[in-house]
């Protein structure tokens, strides 16, 4: 086929209500604070993997495409980022409950942790990988181990992601060369879709030395820091008691804050941690994932003043061997209720914010937010098709809060990354979900065994 009969679009996607986000410069002061709004009626254009135009149905009837996907009565959105997660984990989902995370961790997680073998660690992030996609996330940022075998998932199953190989000090420099390596030999993989950082487990594991040599090195190659901090109370009073400070001080003074920053959890962030964060030089995200902080009965994250004090709040799961589930969109509904529990503030999260931190706000806090989160011109065609019309979502009196309080992960149809369609009409497309969790039930009985009285870490906090 020659450029004078080739189709002039890969993709388009017709006769949606999209979900589009506020002009920067937007007049209308209530739309510009609540950053979404809803447009009926919309055709997608996607071309090389980019939505080249939003417009409505009607300006594409005549528009020659490689595949059309009529959308009348689903609403576009962003695909939804998972910003923080341990994907190859659901293969522990469900083992341990109702411990506080000190046994959980050190009896359970870290014994169990130490038997992996890159087989597991690939077939526990394929299996997270469908369950991403079923649930509408098109993107995940991932810090685990094992890190190239979950590179090769992400590229042969079509997801966009960034990927941290996370190491301790008590590895010695090698732990922090290695996931230097990782990120260097892997970022700009997947055609693109793959980014990197380092990953650093966190302060209370990697000591100051082994920081700030993290934050040099991610200043001298442009990376990303994902890393574990203030991920309770507790831990943050322990830091106090140790070192006279924070978590959140010791990543300003070891230069982390001075390079762009992915904070998991944060429930420990003290109001004395906000000056700090706010006059970070680098970029500061921070990952929330209220479900896994209710199981272990924690505090919330402080998104009300962490937005104020200029950091970026997206919305994670964790890995769901805390978590039990890879599920952003009830991470959102759990998002706008807590925090109006915790703020005693029925007007904070509103279902608008809450929609915006799953995606452009995700997409920010992992560095993606020029190309990712929102659907515009120039943006890469990450989107996903949500089906309203079950008996849980009737009527739809206020499009938001349907997509927040009533809808559910199991309502998204269809997923599409960089303009490939990863699910159709509720198929998988590029993985075969019942070969892989049968290999991984094989593997499971050595996988759990703990006699051998070894763990990849301590917990000590």
């Amino acid at each position: 086929m020659d450029a004078a009969t080739a189709p002039t679009a890969d993709l388009i996607v017709t006769g949606c209500t999209a979900l589009l986000h506020a002009d920067p410069d937007e007049p209308d002061p209530q739309l510009a604070a609540e950053g979404i709004h809803f447009r009926p009626d919309t055709a997608l254009v996607v071309r090389d993997g980019v939505v080249v135009d939003v417009t409505d149905s009607a300006a594409v009837a005549g528009l020659e495409s490689a595949e059309r996907i009529d959308a009348r009565g689903l609403v576009a959105l962003p695909g939804l980022v998972n910003c923080h997660t341990h994907s190859p984990m659901v293969a522990l989902r469900g083992l341990v409950e109702d411990l506080p995370e000190q046994e959980w961790f050190n009896d359970w997680i870290w014994p169990i942790e130490s038997n992996l073998t890159p087989r597991v660690v690939e077939l526990g992030a394929r299996l997270a990988c469908a369950e991403l996609i079923r649930g509408g996330v098109t993107c995940f940022a991932d810090h685990y181990f094992a890190m190239d075998s979950i590179a090769e998932v992400v590229a042969g199953t079509g997801l966009r992601a960034n990927l941290g190989e996370a190491f301790f000090s008590s590895q010695g420099p090698e732990g922090r060369e290695r996931s230097l390596d990782f990120a260097l030999r892997h970022r700009g993989g997947a055609d693109g879709r793959i980014t990197t950082s380092l990953a650093p487990h966190a302060p209370y594991t990697v000591d100051e030395a082994d920081l700030a040599a993290t934050a040099e090195l991610a200043h001298e190659h442009g990376l990303l820091v994902h890393l574990h901090a203030a991920e309770n109370r507790a831990q943050t009073d322990t830091s106090l008691d140790r070192h006279g400070r924070t978590p959140i001080d010791i990543l300003k003074d070891t230069g982390l804050l001075d390079v762009d920053v992915l904070i998991a959890h944060g429930t420990g962030i003290l109001d004395r941690d906000l000056p700090a964060l706010r006059s970070a030089t680098g970029r500061v995200g921070v990952a929330s994932a209220p479900r896994g902080y209710l199981k272990f009965g924690w505090d919330t994250t402080p998104v009300r003043a962490l937005v104020e004090a200029g950091a970026h709040v997206g919305l994670a799961t964790d890995g769901a061997a805390s978590n039990n589930t890879l599920d952003v969109w009830e991470a959102m509904t759990l998002t706008a209720l807590v925090q109006k529990r915790t703020e005693r503030d029925p007007r904070w999260l509103t279902t608008r914010q809450a929609l915006r931190h799953a995606t452009l706000d995700s997409a920010r806090a992992i560095g993606l937010g020029a190309s990712i989160g929102s659907l515009a011109p120039g943006r890469r065609a990450d989107l996903v098709l949500v089906d309203l019309s079950g008996p849980h979502t009737q009527p739809v009196h206020d499009l938001a809060a349907t997509l927040v309080h009533s809808a559910r992960s199991g309502d998204v149809r269809t997923t599409i990354v960089d303009g490939r369609v990863l699910m159709r009409d509720g198929r998988l497309t590029t993985i075969d979900v019942p070969s892989v969790a049968r290999e991984l039930s094989e593997l499971l009985p050595a996988l759990v065994e703990r006699g051998h009285g070894r763990r990849i870490q301590e917990y000590d906090t």
